[in-house]
């Protein structure tokens, strides 16, 4: 049987995430004025990788990728999501799908150039090569490529010529229409926010069975290139998935975005109950290649249709904090359950629970958004999530 153990390398993305929950809140609204935040954010994370090859002892690395942290919060997702806010009206979802997208194509491009860096130089050679790559594409894009706005290329977002947000079904009635934009200040006395927040930040919880999966194949009694195989498998899945998610938010609104991307994830523990049948493992990849959407696409898309464009920044800077925090949370609470239970069967019981939960609160701060537009378009005073008017 194998036995999962909390190690470095298991703890390592939980660390890496640390800093970004911090500083998320405190740096967003900065990337919506000036790009060269980013451009300093990106030179400081490659040369902290490259700086990766001299730390010889666990310490070393905790500290390195906790200062790695504070600045990847403004060279990875975040910067993307806020262009993306700034440069499209009209099918935002769709956008955001297709960045997510060209993430996993990336990954899967780039890891077997980096395995071929560690078999043929070692790690701390790959380390270091990683970070001059990452200068050398990076930086030459962010200078003459990026534009914080659309209007710094004289240029109007995507969909404002012909009123896309007043006419558009893609977004929730009313929403992009200037109805209801309000500041992260005002978000944090409402109680729809926090139960918003908990469900965002149950997203990243679940998500975190990304790291087990291959794990849990392997204690069914696959081998490791069969797991390694089905990991690949759905990742593939999951670069379709992403677009076709993103069409939903777009074409159908929130609440059918929430229910096609939870309800397929919520059958993925489920599936997991039954892997020791191998034709269930397929079912799985295929359920998780599509569920696993929702951990880049769902939160960042709703941030935006329930609260508007206009603090996006500031607003989703605030949410990736707790995202940040469910997905380091996850990692070790499913080892951990593994480890008291010696089996990974309560874990996938427990998030297929949580993933009801979670669903729940997603649909009920959409409705909430939905009716606060509609009688802020009415002149009429909307509902506060206590039920009390606001």
């Amino acid at each position: 049987m194998l036995v999962p153990v909390i190690t470095g390398p298991d703890l390592a993305p939980a660390f890496n995430n640390v800093t970004p929950a911090l500083t998320g809140a405190l740096a967003a609204p900065y990337f919506m004025k000036n790009k060269k935040i980013y451009l300093i954010n990106i030179i400081f994370v490659s040369i902290l990788f490259g700086a990766s090859a001299f730390c010889r002892t666990l310490p070393q690395f905790y500290t390195l990728a906790v200062v790695r942290g504070i600045f990847a919060t403004g060279a990875t997702m975040l910067p993307v999501l806020i262009l993306i806010t700034n440069w499209f009206q009209k099918k935002r979802a769709l956008a955001i799908s297709i960045a997510m997208a060209g993430s996993v194509i990336g990954g899967s491009l780039l890891s077997p150039v980096i395995w071929g860096w560690i078999e043929g130089a070692g790690w701390q050679k790959a380390y270091i090569y990683l970070g001059i790559m990452m200068l050398a594409v990076l930086v030459p894009l962010t200078l003459f490529v990026v534009k914080s706005r659309s209007s710094d290329r004289g240029l109007k977002p995507y969909g404002a010529e012909d009123g896309a947000e007043k006419t558009d079904k893609n977004s929730l009635p009313g929403q992009g229409m200037g109805e209801w934009n309000p500041l992260l200040s005002e978000l944090r006395r409402l109680p729809v926010f926090w139960i918003f927040i908990a469900g965002a930040l149950c997203v990243a919880f679940v998500g975190a069975i990304l790291s087990h999966i291959p794990s849990a194949l392997m204690d069914a009694g696959y081998s490791p290139v069969f797991a390694a195989s089905v990991a690949s498998l759905y990742l593939a899945i999951a670069i379709p998935g992403k677009l076709v998610l993103g069409d939903v938010f777009d074409r159908k609104g929130a609440r059918a975005g929430i229910l096609v991307g939870n309800i397929a994830f919520i059958l993925t523990p489920v599936t997991l109950l039954f892997i020791t049948h191998k034709p269930m493992v397929y079912v799985m990849a295929l359920v998780f290649g599509l569920g696993t959407c929702i951990g880049t696409v769902t939160n960042s898309i709703l941030t935006s249709k329930l609260f508007g464009a206009e603090h996006y920044a500031e607003n989703y800077g605030f949410v990736s904090m707790f995202t940040n925090a469910g997905y380091m949370l996850g990692v070790p609470a499913i080892e951990l359950s593994y480890d008291v239970t010696e089996s990974y069967n309560m874990a996938w019981i427990l998030l297929a629970l949580l993933g009801v939960l979670m669903t729940a609160a997603l649909l009920y701060a959409a409705d909430y958004s939905r009716r606060r537009n509609e009688d802020a378009a009415t002149g009429i005073p909307a509902p506060a999530a206590d039920g009390q008017a606001v």
